[in-house]
């Protein structure tokens, strides 16, 4: 049982040291096998929530790494299949920072997916996280817009969480520069 235990953590290491492999040179910061979102600093965190070719490249390079697949510059070479299952993590990844952007701003309530090592929701995503890949955290009860969350039908809650999304990239650039 030990060996499997050894096994097991052996590979996350590697992967951990795949997918972070450019990070550590980007963003010049510490990161293991157990960094989750919550422990991305303000500054590395504003990055990746962008959205644009630069951010897609370093989520690519992260997510490609842990799967083995090689630098994120291969995602164009990678087969059909491939690309779309890449995507579903990279869409999902990007979801779960920009809501921990919004946590961090005081718009969301805190999910248990924050705290996940990165790596995990990564390597489990088709066995644990694809079936609530489009879930959201609730919002926050100090939201300015959570009496009309409140009136929303429960299944269009995530739906109203991603619309303010681009009030929160502002709005935690403008945190993140403080």
């Amino acid at each position: 049982m030990g060996e499997i235990l050894n096994i097991r953590d052996r590979h996350r290491r590697l992967a951990a040291k795949r997918g972070f492999e450019k990070w550590v040179r980007k963003f010049s910061e510490p990161f293991d096998q157990e960094t989750s979102i919550a422990d991305l600093s303000d500054s590395t965190l504003g990055i990746l929530i962008q959205g644009n070719e630069e951010s897609s490249l370093t989520l690519h390079d992260f997510i490609m790494g842990v799967m083995g697949m090689g630098p994120g510059l291969r995602f164009h070479f990678l087969e059909n299949a491939e690309k779309m299952a890449l995507m579903d993590v990279s869409f999902f990844l990007l979801d779960q920072l920009r809501f921990e952007a919004m946590r961090r701003l005081r718009w969301v309530e805190d999910h248990p997916n924050f705290h996940v090592p990165m790596i995990d929701l990564v390597d489990c995503f088709t066995d644990r996280f694809s079936k609530v890949r489009h879930e959201a955290p609730a919002l926050s009860r100090d939201h300015r817009f959570y009496k009309d969350y409140e009136k929303a039908f429960a299944g269009d809650r995530s739906s109203f969480i991603r619309r303010l999304v681009p009030m929160a990239l502002d709005e935690f650039q403008k945190h993140a520069a403080k």
